[in-house]
């Protein structure tokens, strides 16, 4: 029997952030299990040959963040009349809750249940946990002998950034592997008032376009912020190192770890947005809002909003919003190890054959006619085809009916950029995608992952800190004159000094085993 998980609760899909963003293991964690992992690469030659020609059911497992699509097995059957051609094999999907992901995964891979290829959430999730407890299976010589559509599309830059102790245990979904900052303002206001977008390029021209709006929209918030989302939380002007508690300054700074906190130019972004929002510039309710900044817009009571992102964002933002935005890069794009980790493909480590496996996630890599089975459904179903690029719905078919929809997933099917875009995208997407990631600066850091374990008391007394203190801050809620050095204070009380101490130890050993 088929086994299709139902939907558990949307409001788990909220742990998904928290997980991004909670700190994960260094590549050089010596509690790897290398026996295993030498099994493992044994099992992954051994009979190969014999293993690549005969029939086998490729299971594949990945979250959802709604209920499992009711067409999903007539999609499946799609899939494997190309697959079954292709490399003799069939492929049973598991698409699970988001809100139940985690738990499930943990007991296919403890209990052996029949499971080939996962997705997994990069860093803070539960990739690294999941390699070095020896539930997945090291894939460099599968990946040089079936993986060279995914080598391709990845590309050498950053394929290897998911190694763990020199061994790769998953493959990045393809993405543009960077972030920028990009001010995004309502167009209508924009052409109202005349604003100048070419000219707006700091903070201090981004205050004079709130100076218009607030003159003149007396009844529209100049610019939305929420937890997260804003002028100081998506300014990043530094690798993050996982969790920001000890930085790298521009990406680089010799490989020196500094401690955010305690800079003068955090301590001038927090006066800033704090002058903003006395001037009545950012909603009163920024640092308890549950809400998006976009909803704000959507519902016509702000203006404009700060995101960290890239150029797939604004199309995003303009379907949320009901508004054509435009959008002004603050500062340009960098590749650190977390905006290439995002999520992955692993391949379990009691996969029956992981050959067969990592030839059917080379297909998600390389075939457009499996990219779109699963990102979109079976053609003049689910879709039609309005160019050579984009599609919409049939008629008579929307999004209360359609019986395959996996537009909140589709990103994490394999290679995005032989999928078709929706409607309402930019034609070019891609084409922007490319141009914006090659333009991308990788941080000095790229590929470092930090390892919690050996200060993970402190890792729980510094996240409540930042709990009590940075949301307050970093909205402009609370004046930093009186809270920023009670804030340091706690921080160095729950032991970030030891924490940082422990971080740069590990990047001067990852920087070592990189020469």
């Amino acid at each position: 029997m088929k086994r299709k998980f139902k939907f558990v609760s949307l409001l788990l899909a909220a742990a998904l952030v928290t997980a991004m963003i909670t700190a994960c293991s260094n590549n050089n964690n010596k509690n790897n299990n290398s026996a295993t992992n030498e099994t493992s690469t044994g099992k992954t030659t051994e009979n190969a040959e014999k293993a690549t020609l005969d029939p086998y059911e490729i299971t594949m497992a990945f979250p959802i963040f709604g209920a499992v699509p009711r067409d999903l097995e007539e999609v499946e059957a799609e899939i494997n009349k190309i697959t079954q051609a292709k490399i003799n094999a069939t492929v049973d999907i598991l698409a699970i809750s988001i809100g139940a992901y985690q738990q499930q995964m943990n007991l296919m891979f403890s209990g052996g249940e029949k499971l080939d290829l996962a997705f997994l959430f990069g860093a803070g999730g539960m990739y690294h946990s999941s390699a070095v407890s020896g539930k997945l299976l090291p894939i460099d010589d599968l990946l040089k002998q079936h993986g060279q559509g995914i080598i391709q599309a990845v590309g050498e830059q950053y394929v290897d950034v998911p190694k763990i102790n020199g061994k790769l245990y998953g493959v990045p979904i393809v993405d543009a592997y960077a972030k920028n900052t990009t001010y995004y303002m309502r167009k209508d206001l924009v052409d109202k008032y005349q604003i100048d977008v070419a000219s707006i390029k700091t903070f201090d021209d981004v205050e004079n376009v709130l100076k218009t709006i607030k003159e003149n929209e007396p009844n529209i918030i100049p610019l939305a912020v929420t937890p997260g989302v804003g002028p100081v939380t998506s300014f990043r002007n530094y690798d993050d190192l996982g969790d920001r508690l000890g930085v790298l300054p521009d990406y680089d700074n010799g490989l020196k770890v500094v401690n955010l906190f305690e800079t003068q130019d955090y301590a001038d972004q927090l006066n800033r947005v704090h002058r903003w929002f006395q001037a009545g510039y950012i909603n009163k309710d920024a640092a308890t809002t549950k809400g998006q900044p976009m909803e704000l817009i959507k519902a016509g009571r702000a203006f404009s909003a700060i995101y960290l992102g890239n150029p797939s964002q604004e199309d995003e933002l303009e379907v949320q919003t009901g508004y054509d935005l435009v959008g002004v890069e603050l500062y340009p794009p960098h590749a650190t190890t977390g905006d290439v980790m995002v999520g992955l493909w692993t391949i379990a480590q009691h996969s029956e054959n992981p050959e067969r496996a990592m030839m059917f996630l080379n297909l998600m890599y390389s075939d457009k006619d499996i990219v779109n089975l699963l990102s979109w459904g079976i053609e003049g179903k689910h879709y039609v085809k309005i160019s050579d690029t984009q599609v919409d719905f049939p008629e008579g078919v929307d999004l209360t009916n359609v019986g395959y929809l996996m537009r909140d997933v589709a990103w994490m099917m394999g290679n995005q950029k032989l999928a078709y875009l929706p409607k309402a995208a930019n034609p070019d997407l891609w084409k922007l995608m490319d141009e914006f990631g090659a333009r991308a600066i990788p941080s000095k850091a790229l590929g470092f992952v930090f390892d919690t374990e050996p200060v993970k008391n402190e890792a729980v007394a510094l996240r409540n800190v930042l709990e009590q203190y940075a949301t307050a801050l970093e909205t402009g809620t609370v004046d930093p004159r009186e809270k920023l050095k009670e804030f340091n204070d706690k921080l160095k009380a729950a032991g970030i000094e030891k924490y940082m101490a422990e971080k740069q130890r590990q990047l001067d050993a990852w920087a070592a085993s990189q020469q």
